[in-house]
């Protein structure tokens, strides 16, 4: 019995590449969760990060001084009455936001890594699509 080895070269030259196919899906299918989460949980305008980043430097400040003068604050000036009546409560707010917001990115940012780990380890298509099938957390 003779073996025919290109067949066999591209049955399996076949299954690799479907294999990476496969797997460059769900790279996309992870970064289309990922920012999805993420987007649900930001306001998403041209430097609001930034100002979220410096409202919580403001209140961080605000925090550690023993008498802050609201001149020294302005963004926390600019805030007071809108969204909370003083400085103290304005800062806490601010803290526990960015507290809430590294929390909910870390476990963002570990399911990332973990799903993008799983797919490269992948070496079939059942665990691609295993690994694909943890990112049903972030989108329901």
């Amino acid at each position: 019995m003779s073996i025919d080895w290109s067949r066999t070269i591209t049955a399996e030259a076949r299954a690799a590449t479907a294999l990476e196919a496969a797997k460059a899906e769900a790279r996309v299918t992870l970064a289309a969760a990922v920012t999805a989460a993420r987007a649900a949980l930001i306001t998403d305008l041209p430097g609001q990060s930034m100002i979220y980043l410096a409202k919580e430097a403001e209140a961080a400040r605000w925090a550690a001084d023993p008498a802050p003068d609201l001149a020294d604050y302005p963004l926390i000036a600019a805030e007071i009455g809108i969204t909370a009546p003083d400085g103290a409560s304005l800062a806490q707010i601010w803290l526990n936001l960015a507290a809430l917001w590294r929390s909910a990115a870390a476990d963002l940012e570990a399911l990332r890594l973990t799903t993008r780990a799983a797919i490269d380890a992948a070496t079939t298509l059942e665990e691609v699509g295993a690994a694909v099938s943890q990112l049903v957390q972030v989108q329901g």
